[in-house]
């Protein structure tokens, strides 16, 4: 084998190509290197990537060779049993699946017809023949199916061709699981990340963010920070009469109300079985925390319509105002005694 041969070059193609694919951890970068790099090594012009989805049918995905192709295939979605339909008429070429002219693809599966015109030699490439080089996970699971069209010489692929494209598909297979297994891990990574500052009934940040925000005030350049205990008045007696499933309800309803009388900028925490707290920056809030706590008074003493009654509770709000950079274990407390405090005045029973 010279190093002028094709084969030989194709397999240097491919080499370099696989490198590319198996380099990028991105399944959107690694697809469109999978459809690139069989243009460029396996000696067809146009190729398509079809995933897998949950339900059996395929999307096309990454499209390379052809601008027009990639317009009117990519997105398009196959179903399962057109594409089962089409492997069934399909001719067995080793790992590949061939279907040529005579069978057709089925009728409703959207396939692209390439401009050119109709042999009378079989062994040249018909514009109704296909290709395709499932791409398999090492379990056997198909993860998607690698589609050609319109090879180089015009001429239905020989062996070696064949080989490549089946040994590029296999490669292809590995980089797609890849970077499936590191989105999966990237996505878990950041669930694990989200529950450990996050509050599970609520969604609203919990003690962690909230010590955190409230560390990271001065290096965002706030010279003033507010902090704001909400604690509910009658809670106790919405779960002791309704049940835990109620007051679920009832506090999922009042972190919403909380938040829509918050500022964008503004962090609200849920602390406690009925506690929040709302953190508060900026340049001058010695007025602003006062409005901001009767807003909040307010809006948690709406009835509260759930699915399994109309629920009446209050709140007592205190707050403390301080420089960016105090220690959050100075203003909390000093909130919350305030909010104790008004706790105390009021005529609501405390929990």
């Amino acid at each position: 084998m010279t190093a002028s041969d094709p084969h030989l070059r194709a397999l240097r193609a491919l080499h370099a190509v696989t490198k590319r694919v198996h380099a990028s951890l991105d399944l959107t970068q690694t697809l469109d290197a999978v459809a690139s790099g069989v243009v460029e090594a396996s000696g067809f012009g146009l190729a398509a990537v079809n995933l897998a989805e949950e339900n059996g049918d395929y999307t096309t995905v990454a499209v390379a060779g052809s601008d027009d192709l990639r317009r009117e295939l990519l997105g398009s979605t196959g179903s399962a049993e057109d594409w089962r339909e089409l492997f069934r008429r399909a001719e067995r070429w080793g790992s590949l699946y061939f279907v040529d002219h005579h069978r057709g693809v089925p009728e409703s599966l959207n396939a692209w017809v390439p401009d050119i015109e109709a042999p009378d030699d079989p062994a040249l490439w018909h514009p109704l023949d296909c290709l395709f080089a499932p791409l398999m996970a090492p379990s056997g699971e198909w993860l998607g199916v690698l589609s050609v069209d319109l090879p180089d010489d015009g001429r239905r692929p020989e062996a070696q061709q064949q080989e490549i494209l089946a040994f590029f598909a296999e490669h292809a297979a590995i980089a797609i699981q890849h970077a499936r297994l590191h989105s999966q891990l990237e996505q878990s990574q950041a669930e694990a990340e989200y529950a450990a500052t996050h509050d599970s009934l609520t969604g609203l940040a919990n003690r962690a963010l909230l010590k955190a925000r409230i560390d990271a005030l001065p290096a965002l350049g706030a010279p003033h920070v507010g902090v704001l205990v909400v604690d509910l008045n009658g809670f106790k007696k919405v779960n002791d009469e309704a049940g835990h499933e109620a007051g679920d309800e009832v506090l999922r309803i009042v972190a919403q109300r909380l938040q829509h009388h918050l500022r964008a900028d503004d962090l609200l925490a849920r602390t406690g079985g009925d506690e929040f707290v709302a953190v508060l920056s900026g340049e001058d809030l010695s007025g602003v925390l006062p409005a901001t706590a009767e807003r909040l008074r307010e809006a948690v003493a709406e009835p509260i319509c759930g699915t399994t009654g109309v629920y009446r509770i209050g709140a007592s709000v205190g707050y403390a105002l301080g420089r960016a950079g105090e220690d959050y274990s100075r203003l909390i407390p000093t909130a919350d005694a305030a909010m104790y405090r008004e706790k105390r005045r009021s005529s609501a029973p405390v929990p």
